[in-house]
């Protein structure tokens, strides 16, 4: 079971498959049968460690969400009629723009550390095969059919959802672009919601690991040592504070060279990273963007190096021959495993 500090109060699943003319709306609110709660409840949870969630907040004074939000905080027996409301909002976009996939949209009213929430989980459909008994004259026959209105299993990961706190009105989103009018754009933020969000910490550390690389190309013409060095420090903010810290890195990079550090620094805020440090709480994260430096050699070599070698002669040396070529010694093997 989920946590005991998320109890779950009600719940509205309404159809808004855009092959249709309409939405399907429901009329009464779900039962909180086991697994109802079950399902909604893992979902939640995973939407509130989801590394796309961004924060944000409605705008316009004139926000029909926000208003409706405001409307089932004072009164929570208007969950049923206001995510209806919401619904036909979200289908009127889809329905409209054709590239946006159907669905079934879950509105959630739950409690987390005392605080009510409203979770708006839009559950994209899946194709999934099932079995289909027909009967014949010739007798039964079993067969397989491709099932076009599957929704994602409590395992799955949503791509589309918010969670509003009816408090503060605050948001928590993960969404993904779609086609409008011929251009991607975040339409479940800008269109439905409603709303400026800042970017998710996917995003930042894309955003980061981007911009550091396109200096460190631009500036050392692909170092190796200087990929490794950045990477190491990188690491070592983390595990020192839970953050990368941009100007932390740079210092222990450019350490000799104040103009290149500064430079540096200006360059990831031109990048659009405008805060000097990012939280990390993810070894995910970690291991797949900064633990490892990968080298690419001209003779068809790839090594995989973990960063900590970088500097410790005991472990790692590169060596500049006198013909300019490169030689990389690696050191006090103890043994090789050949990986299939």
């Amino acid at each position: 079971m989920f946590t005991e500090n998320l109890i779950i109060k009600k719940v509205a699943v309404h159809i808004l498959d855009s092959n249709l003319q309409m939405p399907v709306l429901s009329e009464a609110e779900s039962y909180l049968s086991d697994d109802v709660v079950e399902f909604v409840g893992k979902h939640i949870e995973k939407a509130i460690k989801d590394d796309d969630l961004k924060s944000a907040e409605f705008i316009g004074e004139d926000n029909k969400i926000k208003s409706i939000c405001m409307d089932i905080s004072m009164d929570n027996n208007l969950f049923l009629k206001g995510t209806a409301s919401m619904a036909e909002e979200l289908f009127k976009i889809m329905y409209e723009n054709p590239e946006i996939p159907p669905a079934d949209v879950i509105f959630i009213l739950f409690s987390l550390e005392n605080t009510i929430h409203l979770a708006i989980l839009k559950l994209n459909y899946k194709y999934s095969y099932i079995h289909h008994i027909e009967a014949t004259e010739n007798g039964i026959i079993n067969s397989i059919i491709k099932q076009r209105t599957a929704l994602p299993s409590i395992g799955q990961r949503i791509d589309e959802f918010a969670l509003i706190n009816l408090e503060d009105l605050s948001l928590k989103i993960s969404e993904k672009k779609y086609t409008v009018n011929g251009e991607k754009i975040y339409y479940f933020s800008s269109m439905f919601l409603k709303c400026y969000s800042e970017a998710s910490l996917n995003e930042k550390v894309k955003l980061f690991t981007k911009a550091t690389k396109k200096f460190s190309d631009t500036y050392f013409d692909e170092d190796p040592i200087i990929h490794g060095e950045i990477k190491k420090a990188i690491v070592e903010s983390i595990e020192e504070n839970d953050v990368i810290d941009v100007e932390k890195v740079a210092k222990a990079v450019f350490l000799q060279n104040p103009q290149l550090k500064q430079e540096y620094i200006e360059h990831i805020e031109r990048a659009g990273l405008h805060e000097r440090t990012i939280p990390i709480d993810n070894e995910k994260i970690i291991e797949k963007n900064f633990r490892k430096q990968k080298i690419k050699t001209d003779i068809g070599v790839e090594i995989s190096l973990p960063v900590e070698y970088y500097g410790n002669r005991d472990k790692i040396e590169f060596i500049s021959n006198p013909d300019g070529t490169i030689s990389i010694l690696i050191k006090n093997i103890g043994k090789i495993v050949n990986n299939k």
